[in-house]
């Protein structure tokens, strides 16, 4: 498979309906690119040779026609000379080096062709690098809010929680207080009931003691 139809196949892609059914966008990103960055690395070298070889040519081109314009100019010569068998003779190595530099000239074409498509593909894959990478961060910035949005969830459900259990130890607080005041009402009560009890006890002392002094006085 040559450079330009690997590059065709790439670039073809529907990135946003590939990322899309992806289970992890993300991580399909980055394989993409990876493939990408790889093929991006394989067409800038193969420019550099494709450029190269258009520039041998062009200049094999240009030294076969100057050789052909020699061999003219050696014809010439030979005709002032008066020797017709060595014009011959070098006006048929100017026809070898004109076809030998139409030839170059007809390659050098096809070379210069080849180049301006390897270009071409350079910066459609360029371009779609550039794409996927910003495909890419939207797709991080999505996740990131998606992310805080949970935290921001999660935070806001502990947050009722503790609502809630607020409530209950308020509730709680009331029917200990409500408790403690029973208690202490309970204890006063038994209290007073055990004071009156002894009071009780004591006017009965009193009394046994004044009828006692009562009966010493002949009373």
């Amino acid at each position: 498979m040559s450079i330009l139809t690997r590059i065709k196949d790439l670039v073809s892609a529907n990135v946003n309906s590939m990322l899309d059914r992806a289970e992890d966008p993300e991580k399909m990103a980055n394989e993409y690119l990876r493939q990408l960055t790889n093929e991006l690395y394989e067409v800038r070298t193969g420019v550099a040779t494709a450029m190269a070889d258009e520039t041998r040519l062009e200049q094999r081109r240009i030294s076969a026609f100057a050789e052909a314009e020699q061999w003219t100019a050696r014809a010439e010569a030979a005709l002032r000379a008066g020797d017709e068998e060595l014009a011959r003779a070098a006006l048929s190595r100017k026809v070898q080096s004109q076809k030998l530099a139409e030839q170059f000239l007809t390659q050098e074409q096809a070379q210069e062709e080849q180049v301006n498509a390897m270009q071409d593909g350079l910066v459609q894959l360029e371009t779609r690098i550039a794409e996927v990478k910003a495909k890419k961060e939207l797709i991080i910035a999505k996740k990131n809010r998606a992310q805080t949005q949970e935290a921001l969830q999660r935070t806001a459900q502990s947050m009722s929680q503790f609502g809630t259990m607020d409530k209950l130890s308020q509730l709680e607080e009331r029917v200990d207080d409500q408790l403690a005041k029973a208690d202490a009402m309970a204890k006063l009560e038994q209290g007073s009931l055990e004071a009156r009890f002894e009071d009780l006890s004591k006017r009965t002392e009193v009394d046994s003691e004044l009828e006692e002094l009562k009966r010493k006085l002949g009373m």
